[in-house]
């Protein structure tokens, strides 16, 4: 009740937050930005995003072994769906994202995590370089008196995403996080396999660096397709920036989103955080509130089907497994045969 009750006061100040700083920019400005990006606009936008949700797949399915690509891409689309819809829980999109694989063939419950773990380890890497990258491009922007400011904010939002990557390397922590995953399993009702080794079955994985470092590029490339949408967004708004420009700010806001990642949806920080770069950038407050708005609509439209397709396909588990118990109670002994002469 605690942590819920703090999560929603949460949530609650970063809706007020984002609520702010819209009123700041002015609804007017924000209403004409969003109306010359247009239906076509959104459509070009998602369809770069589904690109990302591609490579992102390939980059999970290089790391494991029998799996389908395709089992990789449902569950990969239903983890950012989850992720960007259903944000009220930490990890919750990896947690729905590893049971979905387990589901679709990736060879049960505790190897589907172990690979799942790996790849979101070797995905926040990458979104390090990816920082690094962007705050690079940013610093021929920067004043003499903001260089040391930007350093001390890239660098405390390298530290979540770093340290993430230091605990799966770690078997105390892996092998806490599997008894602490294993009571959130059975929230969802899921079964975990007993005996499991998940901390040994990560180990495995990373003893593959062929492997991880194929992940690692195609996570990369991943990160660069959601530049590419920030300057199309930037273009048709009329935003003075480039191709490199759209790199840097794309880059430094989702550092801000993973540094603030138990801000349910990151309500207010990415609006904050497209703020903040955005005026180094010399974009008005009204474009770049646009953009974020822009990029929570295409979470909508690419997450809530992820999320209905993923409520369906447990429906369907849900009733095939009552269907399966029924002729099995029917034909326990002491079960009451029907009478052939009742009508």
């Amino acid at each position: 009740m605690i942590r819920r009750f703090g999560a929603t006061v949460i949530f609650l100040a970063g809706i007020g937050l984002a609520t702010a700083l819209a009123l700041h920019a002015g609804i007017d400005p924000i209403h004409r930005a969003l109306d010359s990006i247009g239906w076509k606009g959104i459509f070009e936008v998602c369809a770069l995003q589904a690109v990302s949700v591609i490579l992102c797949a390939a980059a999970w399915w290089s790391v494991t072994d029998g799996t389908s690509y395709w089992a990789c891409l449902v569950s990969r689309w239903i983890r950012d769906g989850a992720s960007n819809l259903m944000g009220f829980i930490p990890a919750i999109g990896e947690g729905i994202s590893a049971r979905a694989l387990a589901l679709l063939g990736g060879g049960g419950s505790g190897r589907a995590t172990a690979v799942t773990i790996v790849d979101v380890a070797v995905e926040a890497l990458s979104q390090a370089v990816y920082t690094l990258v962007a705050f690079a491009l940013l610093f021929p922007h920067l004043g003499g008196g903001q260089t040391l400011e930007w350093v001390l904010i890239v660098l405390a939002s390298l530290v979540p995403v770093l340290l993430m990557f230091a605990v799966t390397m770690s078997r105390k922590a892996l092998t806490l996080g599997q008894h602490l995953g294993e009571k959130v399993a059975r929230v969802f009702g899921a079964r975990t396999r007993k005996g499991f080794d998940l901390a040994g079955a990560v180990d495995s994985i990373y003893g593959k660096p062929a492997r991880i470092a194929l992940a690692s590029a195609l996570h990369l490339i991943a990160w660069t397709t959601g530049a590419v949408q920030v300057w199309l967004i930037g273009r048709a708004i009329g935003a003075p920036i480039s191709l490199w420009d759209g790199l840097g700010l794309h880059g430094l806001v989702c550092a801000a989103r993973s540094a603030a990642f138990l801000v349910p949806w990151a309500a207010g920080v990415q609006e904050g955080g497209f703020l903040l770069v955005g005026a180094v950038l010399h974009l008005s407050p009204a474009q770049a509130i646009a953009m974020s708005l822009v990029l929570r609509c295409r979470d909508v439209v690419l997450g809530a089907p992820a999320i209905l397709a993923w409520y369906g396909a447990e429906a369907r588990r849900g009733l095939a497994g009552r269907a399966a118990k029924a002729p099995a109670a029917n034909a326990a002994p002491g079960a009451r045969k029907p009478n052939p002469r009742t009508p």
